[in-house]
């Protein structure tokens, strides 16, 4: 099997991935594995998406009930016998399968030991490094850790696979059966990883899998440098000399975001648009975010030098106008064209929202408030919308329903406890209210106004006694 890169992949590849990492931030981990699960079915070629999903497989592990692991065991071992005699003649459909059984629960020894076998039958070696990263981390044994040096070793993992050979001679009883060859064999890749070799071919490949990360780091939105952008425009402007593509045309609106060159990365969006010929929701929220970034440039340049306009207060009540007519649009546009996807229907709430159409956003999450994944943050939006329309003790419902789903002590927990203390002050619980700011001061201790709440609370507690 061709090892590929995620910038060698097709577009959809990407944007799962983007979408992936976007559910992991917000704890929904088994959407982000249910998204990546058809991806790396069909693309079994790109390591990225074996890292990833590996990933969120086993922080979704952390919230599976000892049932779960059960059933995905005792299911795992009639289709295990299958895989097995599927991957003699068909290693990638193994692969797929087991995948499919991981998805349900990682913690699979079986499904994992297939994996790695198909993987290796594929030529797949990062698949094989991957599953048998997992199965040493959840069940670990000298011999699982010795093939996990030699997965690693296949796929170019020179130092991740010394150290596993060096955690497996700090743990052994009797040093004189330490795999001598395969430590020798290690220590001399990670040799040539770190460097300290000139070879100018490692050098290359090294540069690229940089270049391939910086690429990716782009597209997960977590790289605002604009020099490092610029450097992927030259990049992709010399490719499209070569050979024009939609998929780079893409990723060249995307560096041109981060470099703020909104114009040229609206043009981009829009010849994608245009070549692909039917609406993509999430290239038009591209495209929407060009556009008003565009506009909110020339607000700004207005705001600072007004000199150059005869009435700039004017101009920009105009463009702020242009700004909100278009997000609206959009916004309904999309949502009626795609109303199965979740995801744009919660966009249209929170405009809503925005807005200050109460109803309309009540109506629209509490549909949304259906699908699991955007449960949450529905309630918490459900809980604002009665505090608005003087309902705490609504609020408190929504809001409480929505903190005891959250797990983790993250900026979106901190903001529904936020609101769910102000319900319950209005409701006249006090104590409710001081133990839910207490939580967020422990995790931030200036969020928001809750000290001087905390403070306004201890002083009435005070003098009722």
């Amino acid at each position: 099997m061709i090892r590929k890169t995620v910038s060698q992949s097709p577009i959809y590849v990407r944007d799962t991935l983007t979408r992936a990492g976007r559910m992991a931030s917000v704890q929904d981990f088994e959407g982000a594995v249910n998204a990546l699960c058809p991806v790396i079915c069909k693309h079994p070629e790109v390591p990225m998406l074996f890292d990833r999903i590996r990933e969120y497989e086993l922080n979704k592990l952390k919230y599976q009930s000892g049932g779960i692991k059960f059933l995905g065991n005792f299911c795992g071992f009639f289709k295990f016998l299958v895989i097995k005699a599927v991957s003699v003649s068909d290693p990638v459909k193994a692969m797929a399968m087991c995948e499919t059984s991981l998805a349900f629960c990682v913690d699979n020894p079986l499904i994992l030991g297939a994996l790695a076998a198909a993987s290796d039958a594929a030529d797949a070696p990062w698949g094989s490094a991957t599953a048998l990263k997992v199965l040493c981390k959840l069940h670990p044994n000298p011999i699982r850790m010795k093939k996990l040096a030699e997965a690693m070793q296949r796929n170019g993992q020179g130092i991740d696979a010394l150290k596993v050979h060096q955690d497996l001679i700090s743990k052994a009883a009797d040093k004189k059966n330490v795999d001598k060859a395969g430590l020798q064999a290690a220590m001399v890749l990670a040799s040539i990883e770190r460097g300290n070799f000139n070879d100018q071919k490692s050098h290359k490949a090294n540069a690229a899998d940089a270049e391939d990360a910086i690429i990716q780091q782009l597209l997960d939105g977590t790289i605002h440098d604009a020099a490092q952008a610029q450097l992927l425009i030259d990049r992709f402007s010399a490719e499209l000399r070569q050979k024009d593509s939609v998929d780079m045309r893409r990723k060249m609106a995307d560096a041109y975001m981060v470099a703020e060159k909104f114009e040229d990365a609206l043009r981009e969006y829009q010849a994608v648009a245009e070549r692909l010929g039917v609406l993509d929701p999430v290239l038009d929220k591209h495209i929407e975010k060009a556009y008003i970034s565009q506009l909110k440039k020339v607000v700004e340049s207005i705001k600072a030098d007004p000199s150059g306009y005869e009435n700039p207060e004017a101009e920009i009540a105009k463009l702020e106008k242009d700004i909100y007519d278009y997000r609206w649009e959009h916004a309904k546009l999309r949502a009626y064209r795609f109303p199965n996807d979740m995801q744009l229907q919660f966009d249209l709430g929170e405009l809503q929202f925005e807005c200050a159409m109460y109803d309309d956003a009540v109506a629209t999450f509490t549909a949304v408030a259906e699908n699991p994944q955007k449960r949450r943050g529905s309630l918490v939006y459900l809980g604002r919308c009665a505090l608005l329309a003087e309902k705490p003790a609504e609020a408190v419902g929504f809001l409480q329903d929505a903190v005891n789903d959250m797990p983790r002590m993250d900026k979106y927990k901190r903001e529904a406890m936020y609101y769910l203390g102000n319900a319950l002050e209005l409701t006249g619980d006090k104590d409710g209210a001081r133990e839910n700011y207490r939580q967020i001061l422990v995790s931030m201790a200036n969020y928001r106004d809750v000290p001087q709440r905390m403070q306004y609370l201890e002083a009435e507690t005070a003098d009722q006694k």
